[in-house]
């Protein structure tokens, strides 16, 4: 894992963290440029908003796709992040296995390496096996779901759409990249409580490059006091198929007669911005969720929605193309084998290497601002398959709760509204004019 500090607040800890207090207790902040006494003044007593006007940005590279997904992004708010996508992951058309093999000995060198390999290497083995036939049902699935698309398109988008739903084979071993931008009181909080070694790694690296350029705080960063360990629950050992996320609304709080649902002018998310929203934050939509472990991956993109810890079900995910191309029972059997697998070994090293098929549930909370950014972004077909079923569980759930249907207008991709697709070139091909089937069921 390599980690490259890209970015940084202009002005040291020292400097910035102390104008930011005089702010809050001098009439004249400028009229010393002297640093306070940070630690005794700002870091022990908790005065920690004074830390986070310092921002660092990381280029963060051969990184686990299960270290950022059940690691940096899995329960922090207070960061943006910009991932590789799965498309473009090393581990579908040259995978460097010796690499991988390395990365499991760095963080699990007594782990019975062989065995943990062979496992991953057959899912890789069944998604070059079978990646040309699922293109081919792509292809017949684009021509009958999206009549409007371009032979371009086609030739673009099936490859790209086959290897999404083949990926479920593929274990979260994957190397990833991303940059990762974090303010520094949320990167000390991640230190302190980082729960794996791959966290513990990723975050020591992040703190070394920080203490490099800001020496005098190198005690916000005490080794020491990293004393938790924890990893996601695995509830059954017992491997079964599921061809469907699901979404259960299990509560709805607030008043529907108060909420402004006024549809946005451009692209632009006002909503949590805007006074006459600020009611919608009062609006909370309480639901349960399972889906995989690549859905899980994307749904923690929308960071103002807040999520439970994850548990694995014991589930496996098969997509609508891996089913039709009858891998069901491979599925099955690979599952399985990741479980008993699970079962042999330390739960941080089974988190490790999950495949993107294994499914997770989890219960989120979101208001109705940060819920109708989503909707609009998960409804659109220019999203995955899986996720865009779960959005429409999620509207279809909420229906049964609420009268308002001006909401549920909302819980829409743009389109829907305008007539139009706002994306341009990437516009998916479907019948835009088709009111009364917006939401079907989905093969691609």
């Amino acid at each position: 894992m390599k980690v490259t500090l890209k970015a940084k607040t202009d002005l040291s800890v020292s400097q910035l963290a102390s104008h930011a207090a005089r702010v809050c207790y001098s009439i004249n902040p400028e009229t010393s440029n002297q640093p306070i006494d940070i630690k005794a003044r700002l870091f022990d007593p908790g005065h920690h908003t004074t830390l986070q006007h310092n921002f660092f940005t990381f280029f963060v590279e051969d990184i686990p796709v299960s270290a950022v997904a059940f690691g940096l992004h899995l329960s922090s708010p207070y960061y943006n992040s910009d991932q590789r996508s799965g498309r473009y992951s090393k581990m579908y058309s040259n995978p460097d296995f010796d690499a991988l093999k390395d990365s499991l000995l760095l963080y699990y060198p007594d782990a019975p390496i062989d065995k943990i390999m062979a496992w991953v290497e057959k899912g890789v083995k069944i998604y070059t096996d079978n990646i040309d036939r699922l293109t081919k049902l792509a292809v017949k699935h684009i021509q009958s779901e999206r009549p409007l698309v371009s032979e371009k398109y086609i030739t673009q988008n099936a490859p790209k759409l086959a290897q999404e739903q083949l990926r479920v084979f593929i274990s979260q071993l994957a190397p990833t990249a991303l940059d990762f931008t974090v303010n520094l009181s949320a990167l000390t909080a991640l230190y302190r409580v980082a729960w794996s070694k791959e966290m513990r790694l990723a975050t020591q690296k992040m703190a070394e490059a920080v203490v490099k350029e800001n020496p005098d705080i190198s005690y916000m960063f005490d080794e020491s006091k990293q004393v938790l360990t924890w990893a996601p629950e695995i509830l059954s050992y017992q491997a079964t198929i599921a061809n469907k996320p699901t979404a259960k609304i299990l509560n709805v709080i607030g008043d529907e007669k108060g909420v402004d649902v006024s549809p946005l002018s451009s692209s632009l998310d006002t909503l949590p911005f805007s006074p006459n929203t600020m009611k919608n934050s009062l609006f909370l939509v309480h639901s349960e969720v399972t889906c995989s472990c690549a859905t899980f991956g994307q749904d923690q993109r929308h960071r103002s929605i807040k999520r439970s810890a994850p548990s694995f079900t014991g589930e496996f995910y098969v997509p609508p193309l891996v089913d039709e191309a009858g891998l069901a029972e491979t599925a099955h059997a690979y599952m399985q084998e990741w479980l008993d697998l699970a079962k042999e070994s330390e739960s941080g090293l089974a988190i490790l290497i999950a495949p993107y098929g294994a499914m997770v549930k989890y219960q989120k909370m979101g208001d109705l601002n940060a819920l109708m950014h989503e909707q609009g972004k998960r409804t659109c077909w220019c999203a995955q398959e899986e996720i865009y079923h779960l959005a429409v569980q999620l509207r279809t759930g909420l229906r049964e709760k609420i009268r308002n249907e001006s909401i549920l207008e909302r819980f829409a991709p743009p389109c829907m509204a305008r007539g139009v697709c706002q994306e341009g070139v990437r516009f998916c091909g479907r019948n835009l004019q088709d009111k009364e089937n917006y939401f079907p069921e989905r093969k691609i």
